[in-house]
């Protein structure tokens, strides 16, 4: 039986449109069943398409769990074929993350699947009383596909420490690590993300576009070929978006 689903609200703003995606099956946690990672992957394939979206606001329902990780009711009778299916259509989902400006409100648990969502956006702000954790050896299994982002942002020997021991670490050492940017009471999570979208929407929409797409450039380029493709990012500035005005608009904010 699935339960739960994906819920995605669009906010228009002065400067664009803020989406808020929320996996809503938080009387299992928010665990991922199969039917909800399609609707994740399916819900910012969408908003990929909306040309005028400035952010995405990632996030699980109540405040308990940001995502508990595979449906383990699911998972116990997988077989290679089942298990290919479901790890293949959850990094399907993390890359349309990927391709989008998304803030991960941590709001509790963040385990497993859920942790690979988190590390797919670009910037994570938790609760005090989130944990994080990567729980795949415990069932006998490698943590995989989006686990790939870990080094990048921990170093190997943390990655290491998460991916084999299987246990969790609280919010205050995933700050001390670089998994999360920031940590708040569970009071102020809401003004915390709030802040963070005020101030990403202000900025220029054209340079936020192409800073992203540089960003997945530099994750698969070498440093050399990175640094040219920064080049071109900053001439297709001047053609699609408005720097000129906003520095006049600086200049005369000074007087």
């Amino acid at each position: 039986m699935t339960t739960g689903e994906i819920t995605t609200e669009i906010e228009e703003r002065a400067q664009g449109r803020v989406a808020r995606v929320t996996v809503d099956n938080a009387g299992r946690a928010n665990c991922l069943s199969s039917h909800l990672v399609e609707g994740l992957r399916d819900a910012f394939r969408d908003l990929a398409g909306d040309d005028g979206l400035r952010l995405a606001v990632l996030t699980g329902a109540g405040e308990r769990s940001f995502m508990a990780g595979a449906d383990l009711e699911e998972l116990r009778d997988f077989n290679s074929e089942s298990a290919r299916a479901y790890i293949t259509t959850l990094t399907q989902a993390n890359t349309a993350i990927r391709d989008l400006p998304v803030i991960a409100r941590i709001n509790g648990a963040c385990f497993g699947a859920g942790l690979e969502v988190a590390a797919s956006c670009d910037i994570r702000i938790a609760s005090a009383g989130a944990r994080l954790g990567m729980p795949e050896v415990l069932f006998d299994l490698p943590s995989v596909v989006e686990a790939a982002l870990f080094p990048r942002l921990i170093g190997w020997g943390r990655t290491a420490w998460l991916l084999y021991r299987g246990d969790a670490i609280d919010a205050t050492m995933a700050l001390a690590w670089g998994m999360v940017e920031k940590v708040v009471p569970l009071a102020e999570l809401d003004a915390a993300v709030e802040e963070t979208v005020a101030t990403i929407a202000a900025n220029g929409p054209a340079g936020i576009r192409l800073q992203k797409k540089l960003m997945r450039d530099w994750e698969r380029l070498p440093i050399e070929d990175g640094i040219r493709a920064g080049v071109e990012a900053l001439a297709s500035a001047f053609e699609v978006g408005e720097p000129g005005k906003r520095i006049q608009a600086y200049f005369d904010a000074k007087g």
